[in-house]
């Protein structure tokens, strides 16, 4: 009988998945009818109700007419079937992550897709590239339809290349719009200011940010453990230091749940960018916060507790490439940083910052605005 039970219930489960894939497929049939407007779509799945970063950016300098979707996975059926609509009839299409409705279904003559992504560089292996919870043929399927896919620089186009599986012309070296704002040292001076006047903790200190990325496994993010004894490292730390954590949005789990060191302090509710103004060291490991930082021209150091068992590849070579010096241990932290404030690899730096951020120049938001416009006309 349970057999008989569990049967019956894969059967009606297939028959559902039937229905809607028919439905599905009606319904963008239907939205073909309707007249492709001369619009732009925003499209991302980052955050609910708002756009962050590089799509922010964007959309905030287009002058056109623009209608935003920002929804977390999963979508519901009908959430799904407003999303299709709008990407079937909008002029111009623009996400800046992965845009699961491209896999079955065919853009219209003359519509145009753009990609932003959420980081700059070519850094950690991503895509087709990396382990992933979809098919190699759901994969390419999602980044086949670009045309354009705007990137950090000429030296990274191969990489998003091969990465989305498209030809690399449709790569594009336009730049990475949100670090336009990291260029305008003015800014960053007023963001430095009004920090320091919310955070007192950290005025007349040395500030060490310490900004790892999560950690997943076959595709799922997973539990962290950074291997730093906090106490211990508080009592190393002199009076005129101050450690800085900021966790990835994807990491809920504090590293100290009761935040009482003298030292040591977790300022995740403040942007990270923020943080950069402030810092003296950045302190990270496979994130792309590193970008930020050679920009900013903040020296780093690479904190890899897990390297041997970090399950992605990179691009660059991990021992002598990263404009700063790695270290595996933890009781080895706090020299390092000490060492990188008086000594920053400031050639490296600069090297770095020319391979992988070559068209990052304050103006890619405006340039990648302009891409636009001109397919609305």
């Amino acid at each position: 009988m349970r057999l008989l039970l569990h049967r019956a219930i894969d059967l009606l489960k297939r028959i559902k998945r039937a229905l809607t894939r028919a439905v599905i497929r009606v319904c963008n049939a239907l939205f073909r009818l309707l007249p492709v407007q001369n619009r732009v779509f925003f499209y991302t799945i980052r955050a609910n109700d708002k756009l962050l970063e590089n799509i922010d950016c964007v959309w905030r300098a287009c002058d056109c007419k623009k209608i935003v979707f920002a929804h977390m996975l999963p979508h519901s059926f009908w959430l799904s079937l407003r999303a299709r609509r709008w990407m079937l009839t909008s002029r111009v299409i623009v996400t800046d992550d992965y845009l699961k409705y491209c896999r079955d279904t065919k853009l219209r003559p003359g519509q145009k897709l753009v990609q932003l992504w959420h980081a700059p560089g070519a850094f950690k292996c991503f895509a087709l590239d990396a382990p992933s919870r979809l098919s190699a043929k759901e994969e390419r399927a999602t980044h086949a339809q670009y045309t354009d896919v705007c990137v950090s620089s000429e030296a990274v186009r191969p990489f998003y290349a091969n990465a989305f599986g498209i030809p690399q012309s449709v790569v594009k070296a336009l730049g990475t719009p949100r670090t336009d704002a990291l260029l305008n040292a003015a800014a960053r001076k007023t963001a430095k200011a009004a920090l320091l006047e919310r955070q007192h903790c950290l005025r007349q200190k040395t500030v060490y940010l310490y900004a790892p990325t999560f950690r997943e496994t076959d595709g799922q993010a997973v539990l962290f453990d950074p291997q730093i004894d906090f106490a211990a490292l508080d009592d190393r730390l002199r009076d005129d230091e101050c450690f800085v954590v900021t966790r990835h949005p994807v990491m809920k789990t504090p590293f100290f749940p009761d935040n009482t060191f003298r030292h040591i302090v977790d300022l995740t509710t403040e942007p990270t960018d923020t943080l950069l103004c402030a810092a003296d060291v950045l302190v990270t490991d496979y994130s792309s916060v590193l970008f930020d930082a050679v920009l900013c021209g903040v020296p780093c150091v690479f904190y890899c507790p897990d390297r041997r068992a970090y399950e992605r590849s990179f691009y660059l070579d991990f021992d002598n490439d990263l404009p700063g010096e790695i270290v595996e241990k933890a009781d080895g932290l706090l020299p390092a940083v000490r060492r990188a404030t008086a000594a920053p690899q400031s050639e490296k730096l600069r090297a770095f910052c020319q391979t992988q951020l070559s068209a990052c120049d304050g103006h890619a938001t405006q340039r990648i605005a302009d891409l636009i416009s001109a397919y609305l006309k």
